[in-house]
């Protein structure tokens, strides 16, 4: 879909917005975050009521669904259900979004119902776990940390779809600013997720609720990257879009997906040899991470050029240009310098 006018264009992925004709796993997905998040906004405000003005609202928990660490054990489906719940309007509506478009369109693209559910369940139940151990280790050494607050449990989505929209649309524009033309500038899909990931955690440091949740935002966005990149299994899609079953594609292997291409040109040459060091280390030392061999690697680039991606080769060389074209407007600078000052 495309919205234009004179100021500016902008593209959303192409998904129906109806609940009736959404994919399977996006309609059970988005019906559950809805009923639950209704429901837990209910229960609150039942309990609020009930204590009078005895108690802030903001205080009252529901254990079952909020993921609070001191009540994990006690409630264990808070590790899952946390996942679909939120009592954050903005934040709600824009999950919501994500769900009805994003989701849609990501089901259809991977061609596989149980993926969705994998990545939002499955991995957000996977973060919430780790969150909650990093929130006890934290507390045993500053006892300031608190173990009865809850914490927010579903950053996969607004997190996590972010990485696939980049996996899957690279090159294409969401924003298009058109005028005025000194701010003339397009707004792609590869830099959305550290546009997001910075954006969240400036509003966590702004709005600081707790250290366990700035924490979650990146360990969301990693273990989110580490699974497509390594781990997802999709079936391969003919030309027609259509599933080819008998062919299985594990992770995403084209160069362009490296982690060092989410982050800005002026932090690579610093973050290339940590990533390499961690690299090596999950490979060889600790081997939960398998390899990628040569075939490996160009099968993903061809996936990832029908998607419309450059290739490493491209990206190298727009760097390259970048830096020609800095040197180059530095250069005309001090020329233009020097003959003013001659002239003075």
């Amino acid at each position: 879909m495309k919205y234009s006018n004179r100021f500016f264009d902008i593209n959303f992925p192409d998904a129906g917005i109806y609940v009736s004709s959404l994919p399977m796993a996006t309609k059970i997905i988005t019906v559950s975050y809805v009923t639950l998040t209704v429901l837990l906004y209910i229960l609150r405000m039942a309990h609020y009521q009930k204590l009078g003005e005895e108690d802030d609202i903001q205080y009252i928990v529901v254990p079952i669904l909020e993921l609070i660490p001191s009540k994990v054990l006690q409630y264990p489906t808070s590790i899952v259900l946390s996942n679909l719940v939120d009592i954050v309007l903005w934040r709600f509506i824009l999950t919501l979004l994500n769900l009805v478009m994003g989701g849609s369109f990501i089901e259809r693209n991977w061609g596989s119902t149980k993926e969705l559910f994998i990545f939002i369940l499955g991995l957000g139940s996977i973060t919430n776990c780790f969150i909650v151990l990093v929130t006890y280790l934290l507390a045993s050494v500053f006892p300031g940390v608190r173990l009865d607050v809850p914490l927010d449990g579903n950053y996969t989505i607004l997190i996590g779809f972010p990485i696939i929209y980049r996996q899957l649309l690279p090159e294409t524009t969401i924003i298009d600013i058109k005028y005025p033309n000194i701010l003339s500038k397009n707004f792609r899909f590869k830099l959305l997720p550290i546009f997001v990931l910075c954006v969240m955690t400036f509003m966590q440091l702004i709005w600081f609720h707790h250290f366990a949740q700035l924490i979650s935002l990146w360990v969301t966005f990693f273990v989110t990257w580490i699974y497509l990149r390594f781990y997802q299994r999709l079936p391969a899609l003919s030309n027609s879009g259509s599933t080819i079953q008998s062919e299985i594609i594990v992770g995403d292997a084209s160069d362009t997906f490296q982690l060092i291409y989410f982050f800005p040109d002026f932090m690579k040459p610093v973050l290339r040899p940590v990533f390499d060091v961690s690299y090596k280390f999950f490979c060889e030392k600790l081997r939960i991470i398998k390899p990628f061999d040569a075939d490996d690697i160009d099968k993903g680039n061809q996936v990832a050029v029908s998607r419309g991606a450059k290739t490493a080769d491209d990206a190298i060389d727009d760097i390259e240009a970048g830096s020609r074209r800095r040197e180059l407007a530095l250069k005309v600078l001090n020329q233009r310098m020097d003959e003013s000052q001659e002239a003075s």
